[in-house]
Parts: C-alpha cells; sequence; structure tokens
C-alpha cells in the first residue's frame, strides 16, 4: 500500500490560520479599506454639516432692537467710564449725607410744615433737593482733598477757583438750604428780648426790620436766599450792625467766599477759555507762592486778612428764606411768594437764630 504524502499548504497561505494573501493584494485591499473608511469619515461629516443647517436659527433682531444696537455702535467710546465706576464702587460710603433736622425731621415728613409746607412741598424742597445736592457734591470731592471737609468749608475752598465753579455751587447750596430749614418750626415762636433790642438798634423797630427783609425777598427776581447777618466792623472792637443781604442761586453770604467773581466762572467758560493755563500755572497766577516778611500781603498775617472779604466786610449768617420757585410754587401758586414770606416769617425758630447770633451783637444790650 502506498504511503500517503503530507498535503502541502499552497503557498501563500498563512501557517496556523487561514490562506495567506499575496503582498500585492493585501496592498490592494488595504488601500480600498482606506478608502472606504474616508468615505465613510467624509459622510459623517456631510451628516453633521446638514444636521447643524437643519438646527433651528435664533429669530432675527426686530427693528428696535437693530436701533438700539446701532445706536450702541455709534455713541462715542469713553474709554475711562468703566474705570470710573470701578473707582466709584470701591469708594467707602457717602462722605456728605442729608443732616436731620433736629426733632421735626419725621414730622415734617409726614404731616410737612403747618401753614407753610405741605408734605409734598417739604419733601421736594428738602428731602429730594437736598439729597440731589449732596450727592452731586460727593461725585465732586470724592478722593480729593475736600472729601473730608464740611459744605462750608468746600464753599469757602472753592469760592475763589473758577475751575471749582460746579464744586462750590453745590456745596453753597447744600449749606444754604440747610441753613433755611434748620431756621423753621412747626409753631410761631418769638425772639429773645436781648435779639430784639439788638435788631431794634439796627432797624429802628422790629416792624420796620420785618417789612424791609420780607420785601427784599419779594422784590427778588430770580431765584436766591435772603439773609439776616451780623456785619462786624474791623476798625472797632466787638462793634457792629445788623443787615439784610441777597444772595442770588447758590451765593454764599460767608465772609471768605465774597471774593467769588462770577464772569469767570466755569458755568459759562471752559478751561482752556480760562486763559489757557494749566492746573499748576492757574494756581501759581492765583495764589501767593511764599510767606517772607512779619507784616504786608505776603506775610502770614497777610495771607490770612486774604480770606476777608473787599473791604474788609465781616459778617456772621444768622437767618435766611429760600427764594427758590421750587420751594414755594407748589403749595402757594405762581402769584403766592408774597402769602409765603408771610407764612414763612410765622414758622421761623428764633431759639435756632439767637443760637447763631455772636456774643457782641446782643453783649453789649446787656451791659
Amino acid at each position: 500500500m502506498a504511503q500517503s504524502r503530507p498535503v502541502e499548504a499552497p503557498r501563500g497561505a498563512m501557517q496556523g490560520g487561514g490562506p495567506r494573501m499575496p503582498n500585492a493584494a493585501a496592498r490592494m485591499g488595504g488601500r480600498v479599506a482606506g478608502k472606504r473608511l474616508a468615505e465613510g469619515a467624509r459622510w459623517r461629516r456631510a451628516g453633521e454639516t446638514v444636521e447643524r443647517w437643519r438646527r433651528p436659527r435664533p429669530p432675527s433682531p426686530s427693528a428696535t432692537q437693530r436701533a438700539m444696537i446701532l445706536a450702541r455702535l455709534l455713541r462715542p467710546q469713553q474709554p475711562l467710564r468703566a474705570a470710573q465706576r470701578c473707582t466709584r464702587l470701591a469708594q467707602r460710603r457717602a462722605i456728605h449725607e442729608v443732616p436731620h433736622l433736629a426733632n421735626y425731621d419725621e414730622r415734617f415728613r409726614e404731616s410737612g410744615i403747618p401753614e407753610l409746607l405741605s408734605p409734598t412741598g417739604f419733601n421736594t424742597a428738602w428731602s429730594k433737593y437736598q439729597q440731589l445736592m449732596v450727592d452731586k457734591l460727593n461725585e465732586k470731592v470724592a478722593g480729593t482733598a475736600l472729601e473730608d471737609d464740611s459744605t462750608q468749608t468746600v464753599a469757602v475752598k472753592t469760592a475763589r477757583e473758577p475751575l471749582f465753579a460746579s464744586t462750590f455751587n453745590y456745596a453753597s447750596m447744600a449749606f444754604n438750604n440747610h441753613f433755611f430749614f434748620q431756621s423753621i418750626t412747626d409753631r410761631e415762636t418769638s425772639m429773645s428780648n436781648e435779639l430784639a433790642a439788638s435788631l431794634t438798634t439796627s432797624f429802628s423797630s422790629l416792624d420796620i426790620f420785618k417789612a424791609d427783609f420780607l420785601a427784599t425777598a419779594e422784590a427778588m427776581f430770580g431765584p436766591g436766599f435772603v439773609w439776616l447777618v451780623w456785619h462786624r466792623q474791623s476798625y472797632a472792637l466787638n462793634q457792629g450792625s445788623w443787615k439784610i443781604v441777597p444772595t442770588y442761586l447758590a451765593g454764599s453770604p460767608l465772609s471768605d467766599a465774597h471774593w467769588r467773581q462770577q464772569p469767570v466762572d466755569m458755568n459759562t467758560q471752559n478751561a482752556l477759555s480760562a486763559g489757557g493755563l494749566s492746573g499748576a500755572d492757574y494756581v501759581r497766577q492765583n495764589q501767593i507762592q511764599n510767606s517772607a516778611g512779619v507784616t504786608g500781603p505776603h506775610s502770614a498775617a497777610g495771607q490770612a486778612a486774604r480770606n476777608r472779604a473787599p473791604g474788609g466786610a465781616d459778617i456772621i449768617p444768622a437767618l435766611c428764606v429760600n427764594t427758590w420757585e421750587h420751594v414755594w410754587v407748589p403749595d402757594w401758586g405762581i402769584t403766592g411768594k408774597k402769602d409765603f414770606l408771610e407764612a414763612w416769617w410765622r414758622r421761623i425758630n428764633w431759639s435756632e437764630v439767637q443760637s447763631r447770633v455772636p456774643k457782641e451783637a446782643v453783649g453789649k444790650m446787656n451791659s
């Protein structure tokens, strides 16, 4: 019986497995497989693209929205605006606040001032207006050497500087308005005998004093304040007399503020038109730069005397009435100024006025 030979595996067959592909065929199959993989990837990407296009688009902006966007784009850019906002947020609480009016604040808010201002009129003339002045003043002095000063001090320090006219106006108006409301009460009061005698010496009688004061306030053509002030005489010790002084707009009766020059205020000019000087040059042109000598205008004493108003006037305010229209028109009408002034006279807190009177004004009446 013939022996059987082992059958040899065909050439190219894989050892221990299936048939082995020739090298050329293997390369061909690899190229085909790669091509199919690439085509599959392209189809997947194409499918994703189609899927993305099938997603709903966001609605187009309306005409109003387009106008708002366009206005925003056309608005002039201010690169420092964000920095200013950040600075304001980082600042501590407001330096100046609306002060309380002794024991009358809450009562006036709820009931107004009897026979003078309604609750709405009081809140307009005091609460809202004073808050506006304080807020504006805080914006002006924040981060400056003036931020810790009182409204009176700020008004005095900025009265001579045209570049700080806006700061002066807010500070002076806040001081004046507070001074006015401080001297108002909800009932009729009477002045002391000493004050009455002192006023009689200057005005001949109390009736003449009242008539002159109210007539001056009624005759003011425009908003402002009318003040009762004690005028000290610089050439005589402890001598003086009472005067009636009107101030217009936010003008101040304070002696240190009398140098103010309205024609060169920044309300009517800008910094460049004020001689074209820089801030440092402006200071050098308007302030004495040394204190040499013992006497004279350049000495320390002479510079201190410069705070006195022209002519040597040294006055101390004791009483004022506010003639701004927003104070009296809402409750008294456009023709009711005279009636408002008469009603105000009956609500003067003469005890508060007495506390402001200098000693020499009533002292000589007791001697």
